[in-house]
């Protein structure tokens, strides 16, 4: 049976959450499903939706100052629960640590069900009033999608019975595979941030940069990109790094290089490894992120100690100097695809929605 589902994002611009749920928002309009696509700030538009979605977006701006500010969240609230309302869905979907008290807030008292998941590491450092948001309001959502077994153990310990927890890992979308030849490059793709840990990658590749021919990529922009330019110089290697800002073509970068690694010091589902690991890419991560249940190291990729940048190194160096175990952990790395699929993550969320009202 077809059903009404409202998918609600803070933006469609580039990013992880945006990403996610424009898959899902696809998934359930070719599945038949009436869906519509509230995104909470207007303008730039990043990802695609089926002509079939019906796309709102408030015409208000966000001023500067506290008043603007507080202005701007007021209308959003009124604007959110006023569009729910005139679609009617059965269920509503929302993604975002920092968004969902907003959307909860403004359904509350609603007869709307809201299903909600966090996107980011559970240790990431949110204000007081975004902690006590959640506090408060998540126990009123009719379920949370963890990402990881620890994101889902962490909600546990927070909310117990209070709150319906299911682990659904996040859909990749589809990838393709351009058949080209391999560059000699190791890529990172990723907001240029600090939590996002490029400095650490620059660090180690500097280490090794003297042994080599190979060059580093970026793909990506963001607040850290000139101390990142003014590390790589300052580390004698601003001229074997490329700086390539947002690209638009991800997977064909992923597919002209040869070794991917996500350097990140706090992710809430790493989708740029998962990514690469489906076009094939060897990878190289630190344990710090949830990879436990996506790759084992020396299987499907590398694993290195948190924060260890010799290590780091030492593994982009192995990687370098061994075609044949780059082979060996990007044919493994590949299988991620079926775990993955939009189709089998797609249909999870959706029986999470609804497995109590068939």
């Amino acid at each position: 049976m077809n059903k009404k589902i409202c998918i609600i994002s803070p933006s469609l611009k580039m990013g992880g959450i945006e990403r996610a749920l424009t898959v899902l928002a696809n998934y359930f309009a070719q599945e038949g499903h009436e869906v519509s696509f509230i995104s909470a700030q207007g303008g730039e538009q990043f990802y695609h939706l089926d002509p079939a979605i019906c796309f709102f977006e408030p015409t208000f701006k966000r001023s500067a100052g506290l008043v603007g500010k507080i202005r701007f969240y007021f209308s959003m609230v009124l604007f959110i629960r006023k569009t729910v309302k005139q679609q009617n869905p059965d269920a509503v979907l929302s993604f975002g640590d920092a968004f969902n008290p907003l959307v909860l807030l403004a359904l509350l008292c609603a007869k709307f069900p809201v299903y909600i998941s966090d996107r980011t590491s559970p240790d990431f450092p949110f204000n007081p009033i975004i902690r006590l948001g959640k506090k408060w309001l998540y126990p009123k959502s009719a379920g949370f999608i963890a990402q990881t077994q620890r994101a889902a153990t962490y909600k546990h310990n927070q909310f117990g019975h209070h709150l319906r927890i299911k682990i659904i890992p996040n859909a990749i979308k589809e990838t393709i595979n351009y058949d080209l030849p391999k560059a000699a490059q190791i890529l990172c793709v990723g907001r240029l941030s600090v939590e996002k840990g490029q400095d650490r990658l620059v660090k180690a590749f500097s280490k090794i940069a003297a042994e080599t021919h190979w060059k580093l990529v970026l793909a990506g922009d963001g607040p850290m990109r000139q101390s990142l330019e003014t590390l790589a110089e300052a580390l004698k290697v601003k001229d074997r790094i490329v700086f390539l800002g947002k690209v638009e073509n991800v997977d064909q970068l992923m597919n002209e290089s040869a070794i991917f690694v996500l350097p990140s010091r706090l992710e809430g589902f790493p989708n740029a490894l998962c990514e690469a690991m489906s076009l094939g890419l060897p990878c190289i991560c630190f344990d710090c992120i949830p990879v436990e249940a996506l790759l084992t190291s020396g299987k499907d990729g590398l694993v290195v100690p948190e924060n260890d940048i010799d290590a780091l190194a030492v593994a982009m160096k192995e990687l370098i100097n061994n075609p044949s175990l780059r082979n060996e952990l990007g044919n493994n790395a590949q299988k991620i695809k079926d775990k993955l699929a939009v189709a089998t993550i797609g249909e999870q969320v959706f029986d999470f929605m609804f497995e109590s009202k068939k």
